[in-house]
């Protein structure tokens, strides 16, 4: 009777531990899905992280005046800036987070060359894009992250 309640008990075991194993791995998977990359990097090879969800951090330089739709991170280097856009529950980006670092978590977007035209076409008609400004390239550029969630980064 004792052995058939140690062989109940080490199949109960056995069975708790798989199943821990496969939340887990789970848990694994759903983090995996998700790719931390520099803005060189989304830059480098737009097309190998076109529809993926990412997380990228870096300086906002500038939050647009009409609405708050988009805002501009820059790089490391001073230079290489990337357009986020909002998307899921974010309504605006405050113009208080000029200035500050942000890491953003969003799907990395790849337009195409029509969506790429339109865009530079309502850029270029824009009065308030009469001078150009350090983040005048990438506003337009055919790529974006398309933020989902974001948070200021203290350091």
């Amino acid at each position: 009777m004792q052995r058939a309640a140690f062989l109940v008990l080490l199949a109960f075991l056995a069975v708790s531990c798989n199943q821990a194993s496969k939340e887990n791995s789970t848990e694994s998977t759903e983090v995996e899905q998700i790719v931390s990359a520099t803005i060189q990097e989304l830059l480098a090879t737009p097309a190998d992280y076109d529809g993926k969800e990412v997380a990228v951090s870096g300086m906002v330089t500038h939050v647009c005046r009409q609405g708050g739709q988009k805002c501009f991170i820059v790089a490391e280097d001073g230079e290489t800036q990337i357009r986020i856009v909002t998307g899921g529950d974010i309504d605006e980006f405050k113009i208080e987070l000029e200035g500050s670092t942000v890491a953003f978590k969003g799907v990395f977007r790849v337009m195409n060359p029509v969506e790429t035209e339109e865009l530079i076409e309502d850029y270029e008609s824009k009065e308030q894009h009469a001078v150009e400004q350090a983040h005048s390239e990438a506003e337009k550029a055919d790529y974006f992250v398309e933020a989902i969630d974001f948070k200021e980064v203290t350091l």
